[in-house]
């Protein structure tokens, strides 16, 4: 069974604090979570391990985003408002997808969006893109689970566990403006132009509405999970209250969100 949750944009660290709250809760119901969101305002995010000093703190504040830390991995990403839908996915362990590795299972997860697309009529692949250095922009990094329009990369994911539950973050990009990317994250050497070569939108090769891309995606994402039982849902009271109290301790923290700076 399969909850899905379509919210309205809300603040970075709020979105973090909701998507750990449902991990956190996973055992207290009997369905996985599909959750479908956007942020505002703009939002800097970085992977769970990497030094903060990976973006420029003063930009992001000057531009008026936000920044956080996710409790998955990965690299920085900007997280453009009404330009990007990120998705969040909730499995239980038990879940034939959660029993794999976690390559096998993020590229399981990833097909959602290879499927979101197909069903709007574009042709995608999903494969590792980039190059073996560790890039501090997300969507320069190569992953196993990258969903890619012509070469070009226009969703990554990055998953955390633990002995109840799998959480996995995914985007998929709308629209790509690289200039704004290099003012808030830091990539030494790499121009506009590359970026561009290397990352697309989807609102670059196709017109769509957003609730088409949502319809799309939940349609998606049913069938990379292969759940045939799904409902619209809404956040419960206990994950509410988790969600309130990791926004407060964790994610709206400086000693969270500032890691790595002394």
């Amino acid at each position: 069974m399969l909850r899905v949750i379509v919210d309205g944009p809300r603040d970075p660290c709020y979105n973090m604090a909701i998507d750990e709250a449902i991990m956190l809760n996973r055992n207290t119901v009997n369905y996985d979570t599909l959750r479908l969101y956007m942020w505002s305002p703009s939002g800097v995010s970085l992977g769970r391990g990497q030094n903060a000093n990976a973006s420029y703190l003063d930009k992001i504040k000057e531009l008026g985003f936000r920044l956080v830390r996710r409790p998955t991995g990965g690299g920085a990403l900007l997280h453009p408002e009404d330009n990007e839908i990120t998705y969040s996915v909730v499995l239980s362990t038990n879940s034939t997808i959660a029993k794999s590795s976690v390559d096998e299972s993020a590229i399981e997860i990833a097909k959602g969006v290879l499927y979101t697309l197909q069903i709007l009529g574009e042709n995608v692949d999903i494969r590792g893109l980039g190059d073996m250095k560790k890039h501090d922009l997300c969507y320069l990094r190569s992953g196993s689970s990258d969903v890619v329009v012509a070469g070009r990369k226009i969703s990554g994911s990055a998953q955390v566990r633990d002995d109840k539950a799998l959480l996995q973050h995914g985007t998929l990009l709308l629209k790509f403006e690289p200039e704004i990317w290099l003012k808030v994250i830091r990539a030494p050497g790499v121009t506009e132009e590359f970026l561009k070569s290397r990352i697309v939108g989807l609102f670059e090769f196709m017109e769509v509405g957003l609730d088409q891309i949502f319809d799309a995606m939940i349609k998606g994402f049913a069938k990379a999970l292969n759940e045939k039982d799904v409902f619209m849902g809404s956040l419960t009271p206990n994950e509410i209250k988790l969600a309130n109290r990791l926004y407060k301790e964790k994610y709206s923290n400086e000693r969270w969100n500032l890691l790595g700076i002394q």
